[in-house]
């Protein structure tokens, strides 16, 4: 055995510069494989460690929505028997600032729930007992991170900490690290009392069934059929409800992650099913690039062995030997790139955390079970890889294999060019999707139908919400600053929704919206077009409670003309739609823009600030002065001032992230098939040395020898890019399916891609074949 590792070690390094182009190529492969196989597994499995994951359900009453009322969860228990337990969730509306005496506030994250949190979703605490730590108001259970920064290292249990500067909290118990594949996200949670002190809502959250601010879980018992209780759950509703809610749904626990309709609630992440099978898809291409580089670079270096292998069949080496010789060395191979990979994943796993949408635990990678999967799966790809050549030259006669003759029937040009070809069809793939993901976020980025440039928001803290007109005053007294408005949420991030009964012409009908309020100065500084009617005004006391919507909400609903239409609000004043605007996104391009009513509530938690200049010296300097400003009239809770642009890109922040994670693998591939093309291109070379020494004795140009050199990897790229474009072009159009407003696939897309693949491919081969064309030819036909 010592020999024959020897000599496979020799026959590695005769020729370093192909050995180490297959060994990197395979290694980064892998590497990419290991790592998104980590990732798919924790995207997949996400929230699988809570015991009861199998019976836990989350009502989803429409499409794409999942809040219900608060008054259904005590309705639940007291008539679904299959129902062991329920919980309701919501978060904070702002987010807290908590403080402990003498310290500096702390900007953190909370939620409200049930007493029965802990006993549907299992968490661990590293300090208190999670079992009763929610049974008490004004009572709250804080993660090991936030403990850390309000406490130090100080015990954290029956401290208190105030909230918003008003309430005092005890602290019951401290979480653990939470796992990385959960979609809950938080650093604090309270019980439903303590949010009806602190958030001091209206009790009709309570008690009517058309609010709707909650997630509701069930955790069904083990006997109960969802399909049941998801029929018992729908006749609960009163019989208006009922009409809206046929679809209700009970979605699994299991399924949430990849189901919920993300929004401005920090407190549920959701995953994109699309992107991990990609990704995955994109990893396994990778992999079947570098192992085509792998068989066409190690049988040529096989065919150069035949003459050794032939003398050790000479010397009495057994067929047997030979093939297992043969064997080990691609395994020995696929082992030293496997422990490159997994020194390459420990070194790019942060990166790509930080950089990508990649996130999974580590330790994944480094458990007993998938080390052991890997290891399997490595022998097998390096049994697949070898085993034909192996049992072919093992097979061979003595006398050829003396004679160096060829035995590979796939060297040949059409087998080699067929896999030539194979790796760039997945090279030119990959580089249209990169092109289009990246046209895609442009557009998605700049395509609101709002303006949004030159504007400043500010997140107003309760002292800042109890001096707005002070800092609207302050504001407008500065020379930059020409509009200053109030509004109650991000343009952007708006997702509350209402329902109310609009009544026009003695007809009536029940309408679902999103809705916000905004100063009447928000449509101008937003620059939304007005259709019909028009825009309310601040000055007006008879506008209070109007409504301007949107052309979707006459769409949805069939309303030729909206305006002097009513929705009652029951104990309140009526609102009284005054004015009709052009759609624009209010949410992310990849929704369906929904009914839209904004109303004139004089609900503000954002002040939008619309600035004169374009200077970037003076939007720099005003910019200053807001974020002085605003500190000034809060000083004890810290403000977050932010140009409005950087907000929406916010929202576009996972897409942008996706965009980094292809283009990342696009180049890994390219760059791999470009490896295998220097490879072949540099055999392709050696095996013409003494025909292209012959042709230039006899008066071949340089530019003639070129083009012998090149045109089969310039033919191979040309039969590549006509595969690979209308794979292209309708997996392309299949993925454009996923946003509701898309680009188009233009042309140029595609001419720019094979110009690319052409021109990366000339410049990879160019290099080797300018080397082997002007060689001396007395270098090369000496010894003839």
């Amino acid at each position: 055995m010592k020999n024959v590792i020897k000599l496979i070690l020799r026959n590695l390094l005769r020729k370093p510069v192909t050995t180490g182009i297959n060994l990197l190529g395979l290694s980064v492969s892998l590497a990419l494989v290991i790592i998104l196989s980590a990732y798919s597994y924790s995207e997949f499995t996400t929230d699988n460690f809570h015991k009861n994951h199998e019976n836990i359900y989350l009502i989803q009453p429409l499409k794409d929505w999942f809040y219900t009322p608060g008054i259904l969860k005590p309705i639940i228990d007291a008539n679904i028997a299959g129902v062991k337990k329920s919980i309701r969730m919501r978060d904070k509306w702002n987010p807290p600032v908590y403080q402990v005496e003498n310290e500096d506030p702390v900007i953190s994250d909370l939620i409200f729930s049930d007493n029965d949190f802990f006993d549907l979703f299992d968490y661990t605490a590293s300090e208190g007992n999670l079992k009763t730590a929610l049974g008490s108001p004004m009572s709250v259970v804080i993660s090991k991170p936030l403990a850390t920064r309000l406490f130090g290292n100080q015990s954290a249990v029956g401290k208190l900490v105030k909230i918003d500067n008003k309430h005092l909290l005890t602290v019951t118990a401290v979480l653990k690290e939470q796992p990385s594949n959960t979609m809950f996200s938080f650093n604090s949670i309270a019980n439903i009392e303590t949010m009806k002190r602190v958030q001091s809502d209206d009790e009709r959250d309570f008690t009517t069934w058309g609010w709707k601010n909650y997630q509701t879980f069930l955790l069904l018992d083990d006997k109960a059929n969802p399909s049941s209780v998801q029929s018992q759950v729908i006749k609960l509703f009163p019989e208006e409800e009922q009409k809206k809610f046929v679809d209700l749904n009970l979605v699994p626990l299991d399924n949430i992650y990849f189901s919920f309709h993300n929004d401005h609630h920090t407190f549920i992440k959701s995953g994109n099913k699309t992107q991990v099978i990609l990704l995955s898809v994109v990893a396994f291409l990778i992999l079947v690039v570098a192992l085509v580089n792998f068989i066409n670079i190690s049988t040529t270096q096989w065919r150069d062995q035949i003459k050794q292998t032939g003398i050790l069949k000479v010397i009495g080496a057994k067929r047997t030997e030979i093939m297992l010789k043969m064997l080990f060395e691609t395994f020995l191979q696929f082992t030293f790139a496997f422990l490159f990979a997994c020194l390459m994943t420990y070194i790019v796993t942060p990166i790509l955390a930080h950089e990508t949408t990649i996130t999974f635990n580590p330790l994944i990678i480094y458990s007993g079970k998938f080390l052991i999967i890997s290891l399997a799966c490595i022998f097998v790809l390096s049994l697949l890889c070898s085993i034909v050549p192996a049992l072919r030259i093992a097979s061979s006669e003595t006398l050829i294999n003396l004679k160096k003759k060829i035995v590979f029937k796939h060297t040949k040009s059409l087998g080699k060019g067929t896999l030539v070809s194979a790796q760039f069809v997945v090279a030119i793939i990959l580089i249209l999707f990169t092109i289009l993901i990246q046209k895609q976020v442009d557009f998605g980025s700049s395509n609101l139908g709002m303006n949004q440039e030159n504007i400043v928001g500010i997140e107003l803290t309760d002292q800042l919400a109890g001096k707005k007109d002070v800092l609207k005053d302050e504001l407008l007294a500065q020379a930059n600053i020409e509009e200053v408005i109030f509004t109650q949420y991000y343009p952007g991030k708006m997702n509350s929704g209402w329902g109310l009964e609009l009544q026009q012409n003695s007809e009536k009908k029940q309408v679902e919206f999103r809705t916000f309020s905004a100063d009447a100065g928000f449509f101008d500084i937003m620059g939304l077009q007005l259709l019909k009617g028009r825009f309310y005004s601040d000055d007006l006391e008879s506008d209070k409670h109007k409504v301007i919507v949107n052309e979707q909400f006459c769409r949805k609903y069939g309303i030729t003309d909206p305006i002097g239409a009513i929705m009652p609000r029951g104990n309140g004043p009526d609102y009284e739609i005054v004015g009709l605007v052009k759609d624009f996104h209010f949410r992310p391009i990849n929704e369906t823009i929904a009914p839209l009513a904004i109303r004139n509530d004089n609900y503000a938690s954002i002040a939008l600030v619309k600035l004169k200049t374009e200077n970037f010296k003076a939007l720099r300097n005003t910019f200053e002065n807001i974020q002085s400003m605003t500190a000034e009239l809060s000083p004890s809770f810290p403000v977050k001032v932010s140009f409005f642009s950087q907000a929406v890109e916010h929202l576009y922040q996972e897409e942008v992230k996706f965009r980094k994670a292809f283009t990342l693998f696009a180049v890994c591939a390219v760059v791999i098939s470009c490896m295998g093309i220097l490879a072949m291109s540099m055999f392709a070379a050696q095996n013409r040395i003494k025909e292209i020494g012959i042709r230039k004795v006899n008066g071949a140009k340089i530019s003639e020898i070129l083009t012998m050199l090149n045109k089969d990897f310039v033919r191979w790229v040309v039969i590549a890019f006509v595969v690979a474009t209308p794979i292209s072009y309708y997996s392309m159009n299949k993925w454009l399916e996923n946003f509701a407003y898309k680009t188009n696939l233009s042309w140029w897309i595609f001419a720019l891609t094979g110009v690319l693949a052409l021109g990366i491919a000339l410049l990879t081969v160019s290099w080797q074949s300018w080397r082997a064309a002007t060689r001396n030819p007395v270098e090369a036909l000496r010894y003839e």
